[in-house]
C-alpha cells in the first residue's frame, strides 16, 4: 500500500485542477485585472521571471496597466504598480490587505515561522509588532544615535586602512550596528559566527521568496514528501537552512541570556526587555519567546539591507562624480575639514538628505518587497480580487515612474530639494513610503535604517573621494549601473578607488578611535 506521503503530490495534483476550475468564478462577472494571458491549468507559470524580476515587472505595468493580475496554477497574483492604488489598498484598506499567504517552504520548513514579518496578520502578529514598534519609534531612535555613530567611525577607519575590502567592511558594519543593538554584542572583526550563520540563514531566505522558486509554495501538501523521493531535493535544502535559521535567532538570545545570569549583559533591545519581563502574569515563557523573535527579525530584516543601500551608495558616486563635488562643498561649507558631520547636523545638509533618499528611490532594496494577501474578496476600479490573493507592491516600478519623478532612470537628488536647494521639498513622494514596505506591514525598524544610512553617507562623503579604478595608462575603467535579481537587490560587483580627500581628512578619521559613543 502507498504512503500517505507517496501519495500526496498526485492527490494535490488533482486538488489543484478542481481548485483552479471553481477560482475561474469571478464574483458579479466582475473580471480580473489585465495581464498576461495564462494557459490552461498551468496559468502564468512559464511567464514568471527567475531573474531580472524587477525589469519584467516593470514592462509588465507598462503593457497592463497600474493593476495586473496574473495566476500560476489556480494561484491569483495581482501586481500593484502605481503609488496611488498601493496608498488606495494597502493603507485605507489595511484591514483586508495586511495579512500574509501561506508560505509552507519558507515558514514550515525552514523555520521562518517565528519572524512575524512572515506571520498571518492576527493576535500574534500584533503581538510582536507592537513589542519592536515601541523600541523603534522616531522617539526612541536617537537613543541608538550613539552606537550607530561609533560604527561609522568604524566604517570609514576601516575604509581608509584597506579602501579594496569595500564590501566586507559594509558588512561588518551592518552586522556590528545591529548586533550591538539587539544583543550588546560586539562582533569579531573577522570571521564572525554570528555573521557567517546569519549569511547562510538569509541567503536561504533571498532564495526562497521569488515567487515560484519552489513548486511547494504552489502545492503545499508536498511539504509532506520525504526527501529521499526523486523530485523532493527542495526537503534537503530546507533542512540545512532551518538549522542556519534557528541559530542565527537563538545563538545571540542564549548569549544574552548567559549575561544577565552572571550580571555582565550590556544594555540592549533584548536584555532591556527581558528585563521587564512580568514573571507574575503566568505568560513568562512566551514573553521570551516574543522578545527572541523580534531580535531574530531585527538581524534578518536590516543587515542585508543597509549593505544593499550602502552598495548603490558607492555605485552613484562614482558613476556621478558631479553629486559627490555638491555633497562634499556643502559638507565643507557646514562643517569645515577639523570634524565629522554628526547627527545634529541633519538639517544644515539638505543635499546628504536628499542622495539617502535618491539611494532608497534608485535602486529600491527590495524590489518586490514581501508579499501581502487579501483576506477578504475585494474589488477595485471595477476589477475582482478574490480572498486568498498574493498582492506584491512592485516598489521598483513605483519608485521609477514617470508620474512621481522626472527622468527616474537618472542619479538625481536634486528632485528632492526645493528650487533653492536649501531645504527638502515635502511635495515629492518620498520614497520611504514604498522603499521600507507598505500599510500596517511596514518596516517597524525604518527610523533606525534612515539614521544609519544617514550618517555612514554624512561621513564616508566628509572624508573621502570615491573615483572609477584605472587602467595602467590611467584611463577610468568602465562601470555600468547593473544590479543582481533577489528578494534583496545589491549591485553587481564592482570596484572603485576610495581615497582620503587629503591628509587633513585622513587624521580626522584616524582620531576617531580614540572618541567613545
Amino acid at each position: 500500500m502507498l504512503s500517505p506521503s507517496v501519495l500526496a503530490a498526485p492527490v494535490a495534483v488533482v486538488a489543484l485542477i478542481v481548485l483552479y476550475a471553481l477560482k475561474q468564478k469571478k464574483r458579479d462577472g466582475l473580471p480580473y485585472p489585465p495581464g498576461p494571458k495564462p494557459l490552461p491549468l498551468i496559468g502564468n507559470a512559464l511567464d514568471l521571471p527567475l531573474k531580472n524580476e524587477a525589469r519584467v515587472y516593470n514592462q509588465w505595468a507598462k503593457q497592463y496597466g497600474d493593476l495586473v493580475h496574473a495566476n500560476v496554477l489556480g494561484r491569483h497574483l495581482v501586481f500593484i504598480n502605481s503609488a496611488q492604488i498601493a496608498n488606495d489598498l494597502f493603507e485605507k484598506r489595511s484591514v483586508n490587505y495586511s495579512d500574509r499567504n501561506e508560505l509552507p517552504m519558507i515558514n514550515d520548513l525552514m523555520g521562518w515561522d517565528w519572524s512575524f514579518g512572515h506571520m498571518p496578520y492576527g493576535d500574534r502578529w500584533k503581538k510582536h509588532r507592537k513589542m519592536f514598534e515601541k523600541q523603534f519609534k522616531p522617539a526612541v531612535a536617537p537613543t541608538y544615535w550613539p552606537i550607530q555613530r561609533k560604527e561609522a567611525h568604524a566604517l570609514i577607519r576601516n575604509l581608509l586602512d584597506s579602501p579594496n575590502d569595500r564590501q566586507e567592511h559594509l558588512r561588518q558594519n551592518a552586522a556590528s550596528v545591529i548586533m550591538n543593538v539587539i544583543y550588546g554584542i560586539q562582533i569579531a572583526p573577522q570571521n564572525d559566527r554570528y555573521i557567517d550563520i546569519a549569511e547562510e540563514a538569509l541567503d536561504g531566505m533571498a532564495k526562497a521568496a521569488a515567487p515560484g522558486a519552489f513548486l511547494v509554495d504552489i502545492l503545499p501538501a508536498l511539504k509532506h514528501v520525504p526527501a529521499w523521493m526523486p523530485g523532493a531535493g527542495f526537503q534537503t535544502k530546507a533542512a540545512a537552512w532551518k538549522r542556519a535559521v534557528l541559530e542565527m535567532r537563538d545563538a545571540p538570545f542564549r548569549h544574552v541570556i548567559n549575561a544577565l545570569s552572571q550580571g555582565k549583559a550590556s544594555p540592549c533591545f533584548v536584555s532591556n526587555l527581558v528585563s521587564d519581563v512580568d514573571n507574575k502574569r503566568g505568560d513568562a515563557d512566551d514573553q521570551l519567546e516574543t522578545i527572541k523573535g523580534c531580535a531574530g527579525l531585527a538581524y534578518a530584516a536590516g543587515a542585508e539591507s543597509e549593505v544593499s543601500s550602502l552598495s548603490s551608495f558607492f555605485l552613484a558616486m562614482v558613476l556621478h562624480p558631479d553629486v559627490q563635488r555638491k555633497a562634499q562643498a556643502e559638507i565643507d561649507t557646514v562643517i569645515g575639514a577639523g570634524r565629522l558631520p554628526d547627527f545634529e547636523d541633519r538639517a544644515s545638509l539638505p543635499y546628504i538628505s536628499a542622495i539617502v533618499k535618491e539611494v532608497l528611490r534608485w535602486n529600491p532594496v527590495a524590489p518586490l518587497g514581501l508579499p501581502h494577501m487579501v483576506t477578504n474578496d475585494d474589488t477595485y476600479n471595477g476589477y475582482f480580487i478574490p480572498a486568498g490573493t498574493t498582492v506584491i507592491g512592485n516598489t521598483w516600478t513605483i519608485l521609477h515612474d514617470e508620474r512621481n519623478y522626472n527622468e527616474p532612470f537618472r542619479f538625481w537628488p536634486e528632485r528632492f530639494l526645493t528650487k533653492d536647494g536649501k531645504s527638502l521639498d515635502e511635495s515629492v513622494l518620498d520614497p520611504a513610503t514604498a522603499a521600507f514596505g507598505y500599510g500596517r506591514r511596514m518596516c517597524p525598524g525604518r527610523f533606525m535604517a534612515d539614521a544609519q544610512l544617514w550618517i555612514s553617507v554624512a561621513c564616508i562623503l566628509c572624508s573621502f573621494e570615491i573615483k572609477p579604478e584605472v587602467t595602467e595608462y590611467g584611463v577610468p575603467k568602465k562601470i555600468e549601473a547593473a544590479f543582481e535579481s533577489g528578494m534583496i537587490c545589491h549591485p553587481s560587483p564592482y570596484n572603485c578607488q576610495i581615497i582620503p580627500r587629503s591628509e587633513k581628512h585622513a587624521a580626522v578619521v584616524k582620531q576617531t578611535v580614540d572618541l567613545t559613543g
